[in-house]
């Protein structure tokens, strides 16, 4: 059985995320010596808190969950000494963030009517498969192609269902074990301080019980930011697909993000353009 919850574990979400990056910090990587007879992996709990400049005990308060706020210099001080990356440390400052307990109680986030209407329209405007995303990864909408892209795989309603969940999965992503690290990577990240918000924890424990892939890699906080990512495709009519997807912000949008999905050789470009001209007329995109 892997881990049951997104609630990180005893202690909280910080708590969580400082015990499983410490054990992802080798000793050599800060010039200290391995030691034959290490009984933890990573760092022990002493290391990073000379290493961040703190006390053992202060320290041994956070990752048992007894001190949640840490000042802005104890945070920058663990980046440092857990070796964080840009999108980690900004994650670790969420998380220590007195804000962040406001979001728990958010509901799936939404960008108003109006402007998702027209966003809708972008979509449809659009020549390449394209997705309307959520920062839980819900699919809000698509156009005609992106719906086409996937079709095939069920459940569609969550791009994360849809990778650890849809029979047929790992055969339609060629390179699913990557593809399944980057998903649950992205979505802890795209969450951020909203780690404790319902919504995130139903999707996280509907996925832990169906996945042993995805509980391990929800376990390890592992944070995952792209702009463009290269997908490889078995689809079931239009056959191997190669397309570089792009994510577009939209800033104000409360997180939403276009996914659009451009040929990245002539062949996959052919295979797109026969999959659109094989949708039936007036066919309706996702959802």
């Amino acid at each position: 059985m892997g881990v049951s919850s997104s609630r990180s574990g005893d202690g909280g979400p910080l708590a969580g995320f400082l015990r499983a990056r410490r054990k992802q910090v080798h000793p050599e990587q800060h010039g200290l010596a391995p030691g034959a007879k290490r009984q933890v992996p990573g760092l022990r709990r002493d290391e990073v808190a000379l290493l961040a400049g703190i006390s053992t005990d202060y320290y041994i308060r956070l990752e048992q969950g007894r001190e949640r706020r840490p000042s802005r210099a104890v945070v920058d001080g663990l980046s440092t000494a857990l070796l964080l990356d840009t999108t980690a440390a900004r994650y670790l400052r969420e998380l220590a963030a007195p804000t962040g307990e406001a979001s728990t109680d958010a509901v799936v986030p939404g960008m108003g009517t109006a402007r998702l209407e027209e966003v809708h329209r972008l979509l449809g405007a659009m020549a390449v498969p394209a997705l309307l995303v959520n920062r839980w990864l819900d699919i809000v909408g698509s156009n005609t192609l992106g719906a086409l892209l996937h079709e095939g795989l069920e459940p569609r309603d969550n791009y994360a269902r849809m990778v650890f969940l849809a029979p047929g999965a790992q055969s339609f992503f060629l390179e699913w074990p990557e593809l399944t690290r980057c998903m649950v990577a992205a979505l802890r990240t795209q969450t951020g301080y909203a780690v404790g918000a319902p919504r995130l924890t139903e999707l996280v424990d509907e996925l832990t019980a169906g996945s042993e892939v995805f509980s391990t890699a929800w376990s390890e906080h592992r944070l995952y930011e792209k702009a463009m990512d290269r997908k490889l495709l078995h689809h079931p009519r239009a056959g191997p697909l190669t397309l570089n997807q792009h994510v577009l912000e939209l800033p104000g949008a409360d997180g939403h993000r276009i996914w659009a999905y451009h040929p990245a050789d002539d062949a996959t470009s052919d295979a797109v353009v026969r999959l659109g001209a094989s949708a039936l007329p007036g066919a309706s995109a996702l959802p």
